[in-house]
């Protein structure tokens, strides 16, 4: 199946789709991330629908911009092209579904005055994924505490007065024991993710394995992003003079973290 015909069949109905278009999923990356990234989205506005309460008939009103459509183009047939009529309805009728999604949102961008962003505003640019690549390689390589705590060695709690010595080298500290208390930090020293760069990772015990804690002095990234690749699933945060780095094994909630980091991360530079 090529290309074309891939995304004519994901893009009428990414819920539904037959064996054969599934299959070609699966035996080709490109074509899966098509299928995620469509149903990702899909769902993503299914979630914003019904969450935000719409003017008084606009929805209705967009929801009719199909079916007029329709009508016209049959108006403008002869009769003997009404065969061709049914058959131009018909697939109409598929993408209804889908493209009366594109045009709610729409509405809500006039209705709310707002920019429709949700995950679908402009991603991390090539030095971020370049960055995030980069964090995931160190990783891998410093991972004896990682793979020791997720393994359930036993590793010390560490005293705050610890953690900051380490935290030091980045030019950060924690000014609240409340991160060290309520999640047991049991390794934290300093580290080179980047040259010229100063960081500091942490590791503290998560629900799924070790769980990733680095603070970084390089120019903040522009907004939040996701890392992952087949072991770890993270977020890059901007966080005053740096970065904030969050990651885990997959499956890991990284959220309660955030906050809590987020807010007792001092920058002494």
């Amino acid at each position: 199946m090529d290309e074309l015909e891939f995304r004519k069949r994901v893009y009428e109905n990414p819920k539904e789709l037959d064996q054969e278009t599934l299959d070609a999923a699966r035996a080709n990356p490109d074509y899966q991330k098509i299928l995620d990234e469509t149903v990702e989205f899909e769902n993503a506005l299914s979630s914003l629908l019904s969450s935000t309460e719409l003017p008084d008939g606009l929805a209705a009103k967009l929801m009719e911009i199909t079916a007029t459509d329709e009508l016209e183009a049959v108006e403008d047939l002869h009769d003997e092209d009404l065969t061709n009529a049914n058959n131009v309805i018909n697939i109409r009728s598929r993408k209804q579904n889908f493209f009366q999604y594109y045009a709610i949102a729409a509405s809500l961008v006039l209705a709310l005055g707002v920019t429709f962003s949700l995950s679908f505003t402009r991603g991390p640019s090539s030095a971020d994924i370049v960055f995030g690549d980069d964090l995931l390689d160190h990783l891998h390589h410093d991972d004896e505490e990682i793979n020791g705590i997720t393994n359930g060695e036993a590793y010390a709690v560490l005293p705050l007065s610890e953690i900051n010595e380490s935290m030091a080298n980045a030019g950060t500290r924690l000014v609240s024991s409340n991160a060290s208390q309520n999640f047991d930090i049991r390794s934290a020293k300093p580290c080179e993710i980047l040259p010229a760069y100063r960081s500091a990772h942490l590791v503290l015990e998560g629900n799924q394995g070790a769980v990733s804690i680095i603070v970084i002095n390089n120019s903040p990234v522009e907004g939040e992003f996701a890392i992952r690749d087949d072991r770890f699933s993270g977020l890059v945060i901007p966080l005053g003079e740096g970065n904030l780095i969050l990651v885990g094994e997959k499956n890991e909630d990284l959220n309660q973290y955030k906050s809590m980091f987020s807010e007792n991360v001092e920058w002494l530079i």
